[in-house]
């Protein structure tokens, strides 16, 4: 497993333009937004609700942690095919500057091909929350396969599927909804030794990013595996990063209160 650098995400508020149809509802989210940023945060796009039944047989306190590196992984690992009609450069319907993060147009030696080849690993989008059947079933419909915030201000678009890293963290958590970078650490324990960390916890970064725990890479504990979904690959992916790198840029250990003794 390669290494890779801690990159910020771009941005320090998202919010879902896209669903102001009208001028008139387009005055009502700008104020909105004012009251949303106080509560979220970046790489993470509004918190919004999603169909969390459609992949949670189990409530969060029945979970397992080997649950939650499964179905992680499951992400990182999900093959698919895709078409000309899941690629997009340019503005949605709302407004909003979206690109895909496929490999021709976003630059990304790991971005996804329609070249005929299965991609792997789930699509990052910004603000994303979608299950793997429903990023399977919007890449079918033609819907765009992720979002990256290339130009350091986007918002979410309901015209894509996808996930970005708290979304991640909120599906294989099987939260009733999207939680943020912000809000993870409401409903989370910190851990103040790091050495605690066990599988499914994650390490956070208010307005930045947030990765799921995996393992540690090396018996001295100077590295840990983590699974992530980034603007940098644009995807989710498996990764490993230097502890004393991600304590040094401010990262949190956090754990979920329902996998404490799991």
């Amino acid at each position: 497993m390669r290494r890779v650098p801690v990159l910020p995400e771009p941005g320090r508020g998202a919010y879902n333009r896209g669903m102001a149809e009208s001028s008139v509802l387009r005055a009502v989210v700008q104020i909105g937004l004012v009251v949303w940023l106080a509560g979220a945060g970046a790489c993470a796009g509004p918190t919004v609700q999603g169909d969390a039944a459609a992949e949670a047989a189990a409530s969060s306190d029945q979970l397992t942690r080997a649950q939650v590196i499964e179905h992680a992984r499951a992400f990182a690992e999900h093959r698919w095919s895709a078409s000309e009609a899941n690629v997009f450069h340019g503005e949605d319907r709302f407004g909003n500057r979206i690109d895909t993060p496929d490999r021709p147009g976003s630059g990304l030696d790991t971005g996804w091909s329609t070249d005929g080849e299965p991609n792997q690993g789930v699509a990052y989008q910004w603000g994303g929350f979608s299950t793997i059947a429903e990023f399977e079933a919007g890449v079918a419909a033609g819907k765009w396969a992720g979002h990256l915030p290339t130009d350091g201000a986007s918002f979410f678009t309901p015209e894509a599927v996808g996930v970005d890293c708290s979304g991640l963290v909120s599906r294989v958590w099987r939260l009733p909804r999207k939680e943020s970078t912000r809000s993870l650490p409401r409903i989370c324990r910190r851990l103040d030794d790091w050495d605690e960390l066990l599988p499914g916890d994650v390490l956070n970064r208010v307005d930045r990013h947030t990765m799921i725990f995996v393992e540690w890479a090396n018996p001295a504990r100077t590295e840990l595996r983590v699974i992530e979904a980034t603007t940098r690959e644009g995807r989710v992916h498996e990764s490993v990063h230097e502890r004393q790198e991600l304590q040094r840029r401010g990262y949190q250990a956090l754990r979920y209160p329902p996998l404490a003794t799991r």
